[in-house]
C-alpha cells in the first residue's frame, strides 16, 4: 500500500490533493487483487474504479502539465512524456482486462504498476514543481 507523506508534496495544493485521491483509489485495488472469486459487486466496483481512474488521471495530467508550463518548470517535457507512457500502459491494461476478465493477476499487475509509477513519478518529476513555485513566490501556489 502506498502511503501519502509530506515527501510527496509539490507545493501546489490542488496537485497534492489530486495525488492523494489517486493514491487512495489505487490502494483500493490492493484488497481486490487478492480476491480469487470476485462477486458481481466486486466486478462492478472494479469497472467503476477503472473508469474513474482513467477519467481522473486524464484531468489530473492536464492540470499538472498546465501548472508546470505556467511556472516554466524544467521537468515539463519529461512530465508530458511520462504521462503519455502511463496512459498507453493504462489502455493496454484495459484491453487485457476486457479480454481476460477480472483476474487477480491482472489486478495485482495494475496495482503494482500504478503504485510504483505514482511514487516514482511524483518523487522523480513532480517534485521539481516545488522549486518553481518557490521561485515564483507565495502567490504561485494559488493558481
Amino acid at each position: 500500500m502506498l502511503q501519502w507523506t509530506g515527501k510527496f508534496e509539490t507545493g501546489d495544493a490542488l496537485v497534492d490533493d489530486q495525488h492523494k485521491t489517486l493514491i487512495g483509489y489505487i490502494n483500493e485495488l490492493e484488497g481486490l487483487s487478492h480476491t480469487t472469486n470476485p462477486t458481481r459487486q466486486d466486478v462492478e466496483f472494479i469497472l467503476n474504479l477503472v473508469a474513474f481512474v482513467e477519467d481522473y488521471t486524464v484531468a489530473h495530467f492536464k492540470y499538472e502539465e498546465n501548472c508546470m508550463l505556467r511556472h516554466r518548470c524544467a521537468a515539463c517535457g519529461r512530465n508530458q512524456a511520462a504521462h503519455a507512457h502511463f496512459l498507453q500502459f493504462f489502455q493496454t491494461f484495459k484491453q487485457r482486462f476486457t479480454s481476460e476478465g477480472c483476474r487477480p493477476e491482472i489486478l495485482k499487475d495494475l496495482h503494482t504498476t500504478c503504485s510504483r509509477w505514482i511514487a516514482d513519478h511524483i518523487l522523480g518529476i513532480d517534485l521539481e514543481l516545488k522549486a518553481c513555485l518557490a521561485a515564483d513566490g507565495p502567490a504561485a501556489t494559488a493558481t
